[in-house]
């Protein structure tokens, strides 16, 4: 109780400054909120991260829809409205360099009424869909989708979860487009193996690419959420264009998981990544990756899992102490059958997790989505984005989505404040760097709404930064694109991490790339990249604001 009268009392002094003083000029100071960590198995020596003192309002960040300016013209249109279906809590989109010319371009779902579009980016602030001439304008009802170079050909490919075409509703509708380099796609789903999950019923929703195995290709979950469809599937890459469905050999046990975001990432620092599921109505799970090619559910053991209404999912390391947390989206309501408790962040403790959602105050996020963690100010720590919204309940329609600026041990609210105005049904949300400078820009999706793109505008003194690519082409026994491999960056006596993760933020997912924002610092001490296979890449003495793509030695 004590922790909570001290965040309602910090918002709001926090919002009477903002009435009071100029944006940029905030002079708050925030209170550092430590969870209360009791269990003998939690690494005492791992602190929360230190509050930033005097932080300045936003640190500059503000963001302008870009969406006509940039030629996007996708509306999501449902066909579909009844609940059992999950068509109002389909969308998705995905980010990726699709043709490899060094700019981000974008695939969004329309939907079962408005052909999916690929919208190619021209370099030149705006983009081009070409996904007719690219063979992927298709009507049908689209869920989510994934992106992952799956036959290590050195060109992204994209995995569309799908209930069919109207009429033809039914399961086997999945879709696997393999890239053929020259801006066409061809539909592999069905020769590889991937285009069923449930054997019954038209399912799927999340999808996440990652080598669970570490034989150097990429594997594939894919997640369903219908009763009873037992689509909730793991397929193991046979390195030779198919996939093995090898879901019950590796001991996951689809035990009536209503399952939404799934998301590869070696949570324990054994370099093998472990599958972290959002679902519903209590059906979370996280699985342990045993590196022998099986998993062991140990969510409620650890204390991670735990959201009632589980449905978006991101991962990060929130506090700089070099362990991946795990944010979990979820509806947050206590009338909404006794179980709406909101949003979880789960911080990474070494040998267990801690849930403190509540008291960093990012528990509350209405009936919550799409979340992504970046940098978005350039101050050197992880921010949570989160999309939300439920049209068929008025407390939830048009509910504004939520941006959370990291101070360190806890989180402001600036959405509004900083132009990120969207305030409709969302459902999938990414990040990237869709005009390369710097900053990182989001897209989301609306249930029967346009796509929206949000530049990020940020500007002023202290907004430095730095974006890696990883290249693995020439190294066959490592995933493409660096999956699994993490980067860290060392100033001074501050080491920043990012990792490379195959991890759907719901039904949606941000460009493969590990960016860090750098504050005022003028160079960078140590870059230095973990491989999956224990390699390790250093340079050293390195210029802030640029871009790099960097292969092992």
């Amino acid at each position: 109780m004590r922790s909570h009268f001290l965040l309602i009392l910090i918002l709001f002094l926090a919002a009477c400054s903002q009435q009071t003083a100029p944006q940029t000029q905030s002079s708050i100071v925030f209170a550092t909120v430590t969870p209360t960590v009791t269990s003998t198995d939690v690494d005492d020596a791992a602190p929360f991260g230190s509050a930033s003192p005097a932080v300045s309002f936003a640190n500059g960040l503000q963001f302008s829809n870009q969406t006509t300016a940039a030629n996007i013209d996708l509306t999501h249109t449902i066909a579909l409205h009844r609940k059992d279906d999950g068509a109002t809590m389909m969308g998705g989109a995905v980010a990726g360099d699709f043709n490899n010319d060094g700019w981000q371009d974008l695939f969004a779902i329309g939907g079962g009424l408005e052909f999916d579009g690929l919208f190619i980016n021209q370099g030149d602030g705006t983009f081009e869909n070409k996904a007719e001439a690219a063979g992927m304008a298709e009507l049908h009802v689209g869920s989510g989708a994934a992106v992952g170079d799956y036959n290590g050909d050195g060109w992204l490919d994209i995995y569309v979860t799908s209930f069919g075409p109207l009429g033809f509703m039914g399961p086997g509708q999945n879709r696997l487009y393999r890239n053929n380099g020259d801006l066409t796609f061809t539909d592999v789903a069905e020769e590889a193996g991937v285009n069923q999950t449930s054997p019954t019923m038209a399912d799927g929703f999340g999808a996440a690419f990652g080598d669970y195995d570490l034989d150097g290709d990429l594997d594939l979950f894919v997640t369903g959420w219908r009763k009873d469809s037992h689509g909730n599937r793991l397929f193991q890459n046979n390195g030779d264009g198919t996939f093995a469905d090898v879901t019950t050999q590796a001991g996951i046990i689809d035990n009536g998981i209503r399952g939404f975001s799934p998301c590869f990432a070696d949570m324990n620092g054994d370099r093998n990544p472990e599958l972290l599921l959002v679902a519903d109505f209590g059906t979370s799970r996280y699985f342990v990756n045993n590196g022998d090619g099986s998993f062991t559910e140990s969510g409620k053991q650890l204390g991670a899992g735990m959201e009632w209404s589980g449905m978006g999912s991101t991962v990060g390391d929130f506090n700089n102490d070099g362990r991946l947390d795990w944010y979990a989206t979820a509806i947050f309501d206590n009338e909404y059958s006794g179980r709406g408790d909101g949003n979880k962040l789960y911080f990474n403790q070494g040998k267990k997790f801690i849930e403190a959602a509540e008291t960093t105050g990012v528990n509350d996020g209405g009936w919550g989505w799409g979340a992504i963690a970046v940098d978005l100010n350039h101050d050197g720590l992880l921010d949570l984005v989160e999309t939300n919204g439920w049209e068929d309940l008025p407390a939830y329609r048009n509910e504004p989505s939520k941006l959370w600026l990291n101070h360190g041990t806890m989180f402001e609210e600036v959405a509004q404040a900083t132009g990120f105005d969207h305030a409709l049904d969302g459902r999938g949300l990414l990040n990237f760097d869709y005009d390369n400078d710097g900053d990182q820009d989001m897209v989301v999706t609306t249930l029967n709404e346009s796509l929206f793109l949000y530049r990020n505008d940020l500007n002023g003194s202290g907004t430095n930064w730095l974006r890696v690519f990883l290249n693995t082409s020439a190294h066959k026994h490592l995933a493409p694109n660096g999956f699994g491999s993490r980067v860290r960056i060392t100033i001074d006596d501050k080491t920043y991490y990012r990792d490379i993760v195959g991890c759907d933020n719901y039904l949606s997912q941000s460009e493969l790339s590990a960016h860090f924002g750098l504050g005022d610092a003028q160079l960078i001490d140590e870059l230095r990249i973990e491989w999956p296979d224990g390699s390790v890449t250093t340079r050293t003495g390195i210029e802030v604001n640029q871009t790099l793509t960097i292969a092992p030695e």
